[in-house]
């Protein structure tokens, strides 16, 4: 079993987006990224995750949105080529989608699956969850056991990256989530001249080096990733 060690910078291969960053994300960390569908979100944890897999990290991706085939297109619409990584065995894909209705029972037994999954991944370095917001009609205390158990995954020396949606969890279980943190990053979007852009702003980052930026504008480029604007912004 691994032991929390000393933090340990990973940059996510955007040399602007490190610079910002002061080198790039700290491992091991629970991060979490809150933010209205199409602030960039996705974006944020795609960017991390590429950057554990070129330091050659193992990782996991638990999606609530697609197959892993489907994840593998969207990421590289975004800018993002993971395939590589896939079929070299570098990372895994498990999808949350329920084909049917997602009632209660089924949001329940998929957050003590996720529960599982989390106390289960040695010698894996990161997790990814997009988004917990799927499993908001599970119950409360199994739903905290869930999150709480990506915390213990941290603590054994991993990083967990949950996306988060906001007014989807209870104030109370966001606000335990938040406290448990050890990253809170937001995005949103903004104004540039008539354009919309998207704005990371972080709040918490534990470990991170110094002259971390709180705010960075970005918008994501199917060609290259995520692509930095500097330039100052109002929100929209």
């Amino acid at each position: 079993m691994r032991v929390m060690s000393s933090i340990e910078i990973i940059p996510t291969g955007n040399e602007e987006f490190d610079l910002k960053l002061g080198g790039g994300f700290p491992h091991p960390s629970f991060i979490v990224v809150e933010g209205d569908h199409g602030s960039g979100k996705t974006a944020i944890v795609l960017l991390i995750l590429k950057g554990f897999l070129l330091k050659g990290k193992k990782s996991v991706v638990v999606t609530s949105e697609s197959s892993p085939r489907e994840f593998l297109i969207k990421a590289s619409a975004s800018g993002f080529e993971l395939k590589d990584f896939y079929i070299k065995g570098l990372f895994r894909i498990f999808t949350m989608r329920y084909p049917g209705e997602l009632t209660k029972e089924i949001s329940d037994f998929i957050a003590k699956r996720l529960s599982e999954l989390a106390l289960s991944l040695d010698g894996y370095d990161l997790i990814v969850i997009d988004s917990i917001s799927y499993l908001n009609e599970a119950d409360e205390s199994i739903l905290y056991e869930a999150i709480a158990s990506l915390k213990k995954f941290a603590e054994k020396g991993g990083t967990a990256t949950i996306t988060l949606h906001p007014n989807t969890l209870s104030e109370e279980l966001v606000t335990k989530m938040k406290n448990m943190a050890d990253g809170i990053l937001k995005t949103s979007v903004a104004v540039v001249g008539g354009r919309r852009v998207k704005v990371l702003s972080i709040l918490k980052l534990r470990g991170a080096p110094p002259g971390i930026e709180s705010s960075i504008t970005f918008d994501v480029d199917p060609a290259f990733g995520i692509k930095l604007i500097p330039i100052m912004v109002s929100h929209a």
